[in-house]
């Protein structure tokens, strides 16, 4: 009986040095990768800095700015002026973005001809995206629904939409046309332009309404699909 109760013992120590190596091998293996592993477990927290993938859509649900190659190159097939981007980076729980932000985008026409874009994203959409990456993990996917204090409907005169490259004749309600924003205004009186802006971006926009004498363009950008793809 002395005997069986000594082998017992010694096969449960055996399991105990066994379980031991496991362990070591798998600290071992844990320590080799560094913290990185540790962002599958916790969830983006304010001031963290996020990388995203990103896709703004217009109030019809197609992609205007997207870090999503597949969306880029069906946007171009169907004709629809869309631009890509690199992913953004964001941080996370800011509050008090400046009034826009320009992003390097291209666009395969506009790309040919050598022009470089800056796409511009408005500061109250960059808060809402701080804002709405907290609590995400890395990998999870989300819609943001942006809230706007305006409608973002622009209205243009005549020789203001003339000045900045518009055909005011030819131009129609529902055209899509480029608009620029700067932080000097671009269009300065009737005969002058700001021929050198400063910080100038670039949005799309709608046009909703036209008159005789003026051209009403929208630049509002419903909502957000995003993907964090890395944080810390």
């Amino acid at each position: 009986m002395k005997k069986e109760k000594k082998d017992g013992a010694f096969l449960w120590q055996r399991v105990f040095l066994i379980m031991v190596g496991v362990l070591f091998v798998g600290m071992m293996i844990i320590s080799a990768t560094g913290p990185s592993w540790l962002q599958s477990f916790r969830s983006v927290r304010a001031n963290d800095t996020v990388t995203i993938d990103f896709t703004l859509r217009d109030a019809m649900g197609r992609p205007v700015l997207t870090t999503d190659q597949n969306l880029y190159l069906t946007g171009l097939s169907r004709g629809y002026p869309v631009f890509l981007s690199s992913p953004l980076t964001l941080r996370a729980g800011y509050i008090g973005n400046p009034p826009f932000t320009g992003v390097q985008a291209e666009n395969y026409y506009m790309s040919q001809s050598g022009q470089k874009i800056r796409f511009g994203i408005l500061g109250r959409e960059l808060d809402e995206l701080d804002a709405g990456v907290l609590g995400m993990k890395t990998g999870e996917t989300k819609t943001i629904h942006f809230t706007f204090n305006d409608s973002l409907i622009i209205s243009l005169k005549t020789y203001e939409f003339t000045a900045i490259g518009g055909n005011f004749t030819e131009t129609m309600v529902g055209d899509i046309i480029p608009l620029g924003f700067s932080e000097a205004p671009m269009v300065l009186g009737m005969d002058e332009v700001n021929s050198t802006p400063t910080n100038p971006v670039f949005r799309i926009a709608t046009v909703i309404n036209k008159t005789g004498s003026s051209i009403d363009v929208i630049h509002r950008y419903p909502s957000a699909d995003i993907t964090v793809k890395e944080f810390k």
